[in-house]
């Protein structure tokens, strides 16, 4: 290969012959090989179920407060081709206002001592999620258990949104009921009630 650099006394440019037919082959694979890589690309499934409550609560030390929020979601994503997880995580996250501060928590990263089980309908009529978990960690240190039984019933039709080329979404509207439990003592119990969030059943595809 040393003989194909260029001497540094002379000024660059296409050298012709073999070299430049073997340059403008290289170019036209390297263009062909673009289409290649974007078909490879691989659709991404992703179902959700999210609702929101407000409710009164019990502060760490003991007071009561008002409206707290509670927010519980199902996320269930996966490739195109692919099983469905049968176990994808449940996210349920609290924040409150108490006379000392901000209250708050989420199972992210928690234990869990009953693996969570999600029942999605295809069609979109109903979602039921379950699970339990332990070590539960709250912004000012403590730890909790949390259990979470919730299920959403559709009550509208679907709508559906066209994303881009391969990409769409259906959505409903839908009404949420949920038992939340927080160390053995019943935090909600009954209908998403936020005034400002309308729970819903989601169904999108993206590339």
């Amino acid at each position: 290969m040393r003989g194909l650099a260029v001497p540094r006394s002379r000024s660059v440019h296409w050298p012709s012959g073999p070299y430049s037919y073997l340059v403008a082959l290289l170019a036209a694979l390297a263009v062909l090989a673009v289409p290649s890589a974007a078909s490879a690309s691989v659709a991404t499934t992703e179902q959700v179920a999210a609702a929101r409550w407000s409710t009164p609560f019990q502060c760490p030390d003991s007071s009561s407060a008002s409206a707290g929020r509670l927010i519980v979601e199902s996320v269930n994503s996966f490739e195109e081709g692919a099983t469905p997880a049968p176990n994808p995580p449940i996210s349920v996250a609290f924040v409150g206002q108490c006379p000392d501060g901000t209250f708050s928590w989420g199972v992210g990263g928690a234990v869990r001592t009953q693996l969570p089980t999600t029942q999605f309908d295809s069609g979109l009529e109903y979602v039921s999620v379950s699970g339990t978990y332990a070590n539960v960690r709250d912004n000012r240190g403590g730890l909790h258990t949390v259990s979470v039984n919730a299920r959403w019933t559709a009550t509208g039709p679907i709508v559906t949104e066209d994303s881009g080329p391969g990409a769409w979404l259906k959505q409903r509207p839908a009404t949420a009921v949920a038992t939340i439990v927080f160390d053995g003592d019943t935090l909600v119990d009954g209908a998403a009630n936020h005034p400002s969030h309308t729970p819903f059943i989601r169904v999108e595809v993206c590339e």
